[in-house]
C-alpha cells in the first residue's frame, strides 16, 4: 500500500509560507509536516510519495522528490499535507483493508483510502487546473464520502497556525520523538538540566554560553557554532550549520532552522532555514521563511497595546487568529532595512523589500518595494532574481531554472497577497 501526501484546494490560505514550497514542507515545529508523518511511519516511510500543485512539480522533481505522476493498480492511502495525524492512527490505517472512501475534517478532505480496483480511475481527472486533490476531484473519480473523520487531526490552515501549533505542542513533540539523535556532549556547568541537552559533538559551543533546559529540551545539530555570551532557554531546536552570534538570547519554544545566522533576541518563533538575522533586534511569535534578511535592529511587535486577540485581513474580511501574541509572517527572500519596525501581525509576501522610518503596512505584497509612508512600488523581476542568486550563493546554493520559473509563476500571475 502506498501513501500519498497531497495538496488540496487551500494552499493559498497559507500565504506566504506555502508559496515557494508545498504545504507539507511548512514547519509547525522542528520538523516539517511531511517529516512528522515520515517519522510517525518509521520503516513504512519508504511508502510515501508526494503530490503537489502543477506549477511546483518541476521544482520538486529537480530536488529529487518522489512526485507522483499517476496512480497504478495498487491500494493507496491519501493524506492531506496540511494535517497532522496521530502516530497510532497512521499505523492502524496501514493495516486496514482499504475501501474507496474519503473522510473530512470541517470543509477539507483529511484523508482517503483507495482500493487498487478503483485507483486508476483517478488518472483521468488528475491533470485538473491546479492539480489539487479535493472533495470535488475525489467525487468525480467515484470516491464516496465517508463523512466526518472520528480521528484526532490538527489542521494547519493559516500561516499563524504553524506558530500556534509549535507553541502548544509541536516543538515538544518533535524534540521528544528525536530522542538523543543529535548525540550528547560531555556534561558541563554551562548546561542547566544537562540531561535534556542533546547536541552533536560536531559543534562549537563556547564555555561562556549557557544552555538552559530547565523548561524544555534543547537539541543542537552538527556544524553549529555558538559564540560566547549566548543564552538559549529550551525548548529549542537548532538545525545544522547554524551560527549563533555573541550576545544572542533565544527563548523557547523556538526553532532556528538549518543554515541560519542569528543574533539579538528571538522568542517563540520558527526561523524555517537560511534566515539571516545577524544583528540586534527582536523577533517574537513569528514565522520567517528561507533567505529572509532582517536588517540591524529590526523589531517585530507581537502584542497589541490593548492585549486584544489579533485579527488579520483576508479576502476583504477579517479573521480572528485566536492569538494574543503574533509577530510577523515573512515570505522567502524578503528583506528589512536597519531600524525597521513591524507591527503586530504583519504578513509580508515573497521578494518584498521593507524600509524607511515608522511602521509599514501590516499587509505587504510580494515583489514590492515598501518605503514607510509611501505607496508600494512593484519590484523588477530580473533585479529580484539577481539578488536572490547572490543571496543563495552565499549559502552554497544555486538559483536553479526551476526555482526561477516558480518565482516567475507568481510574478506573472499577479498573485501577490491574500487581500
Amino acid at each position: 500500500m502506498k501513501v500519498i501526501i497531497f495538496e488540496d484546494d487551500k494552499p493559498d490560505l497559507l500565504f506566504p509560507i506555502s508559496m515557494m514550497r508545498p504545504v507539507y514542507d511548512v514547519k509547525p515545529g522542528a520538523l516539517s509536516l511531511i517529516e512528522r508523518t515520515s517519522a510517525a511511519l518509521g520503516k513504512d516511510a519508504s511508502r510515501i510519495r508526494i503530490h503537489s500543485r502543477t506549477y511546483l512539480r518541476s521544482y520538486l522533481t529537480s530536488l529529487g522528490r518522489n512526485v507522483i505522476t499517476g496512480f497504478g493498480p495498487e491500494d493507496y492511502i491519501l493524506l492531506n499535507g496540511r494535517f497532522i495525524f496521530e502516530k497510532k492512527f497512521l499505523k492502524r490505517l496501514l493495516k486496514t483493508k482499504p475501501e474507496t472512501r474519503f473522510f473530512k475534517s470541517g470543509d477539507s478532505v483529511a484523508f482517503a483510502t483507495i482500493r487498487k480496483e478503483d485507483s486508476v480511475r483517478l488518472n483521468d481527472r488528475l491533470p485538473n487546473a491546479l492539480g489539487v486533490i479535493d472533495e470535488v476531484f475525489l467525487i468525480s473519480c467515484g470516491v464516496k464520502n465517508g463523512g466526518e473523520t472520528s480521528e484526532t487531526v490538527s489542521e494547519i490552515r493559516y500561516p499563524w497556525d504553524a506558530v500556534s501549533y509549535m507553541l502548544r505542542q509541536g516543538l515538544n513533540e518533535d524534540l521528544k520523538n528525536m530522542g538523543d539523535k543529535a548525540g550528547r556532549r560531555k556534561k558541563t556547568k554551562n548546561f542547566v538540566n544537562e540531561d535534556m541537552v542533546c547536541c552533536s559533538v560536531k559543534t562549537s559551543i563556547s564555555n561562556m554560553s549557557v544552555l538552559d533546559a530547565s523548561e524544555g529540551k534543547i537539541v543542537i545539530e552538527e556544524g553549529c557554532t555558538i559564540e560566547p555570551f549566548v543564552f538559549v532557554k529550551g525548548p529549542a531546536y537548532i538545525g545544522k550549520n547554524v551560527l549563533i552570534k555573541s550576545g544572542t538570547r533565544i527563548y523557547g519554544p523556538c526553532v532556528i532552522g538549518d543554515g541560519s545566522k542569528v543574533a539579538g533576541e528571538i522568542a517563540e518563533s520558527v526561523l524555517h532555514s537560511y534566515v539571516n538575522k545577524q544583528h540586534d533586534g527582536f523577533v517574537g511569535h513569528s514565522y520567517i521563511c528561507p533567505f529572509v534578511n532582517l536588517g540591524a535592529d529590526t523589531v517585530t511587535s507581537d502584542l497589541k497595546n490593548n492585549y486584544s486577540a489579533i485579527k488579520q485581513k483576508f479576502r476583504g474580511g477579517m479573521i480572528d487568529t485566536g492569538m494574543r501574541f503574533l509577530g510577523s509572517i515573512i515570505g522567502d527572500h524578503s528583506k528589512t532595512s536597519i531600524n525597521t519596525m513591524l507591527n503586530t501581525g504583519t504578513i509580508a509576501g515573497i521578494f518584498a523589500n521593507i524600509f524607511g522610518g515608522g511602521f509599514p503596512s501590516k499587509e505587504i505584497a510580494s515583489f514590492s518595494w515598501n518605503e514607510s509612508g509611501k505607496p508600494a512600488v512593484r519590484y523588477d523581476f530580473d533585479k529580484a532574481m539577481e539578488t536572490a542568486g547572490i543571496v543563495m550563493s552565499r549559502r552554497g546554493m544555486k538559483l536553479s531554472e526551476e526555482y526561477l520559473s516558480l518565482a516567475r509563476h507568481y510574478f506573472d500571475s499577479g498573485n501577490f497577497s491574500n487581500n
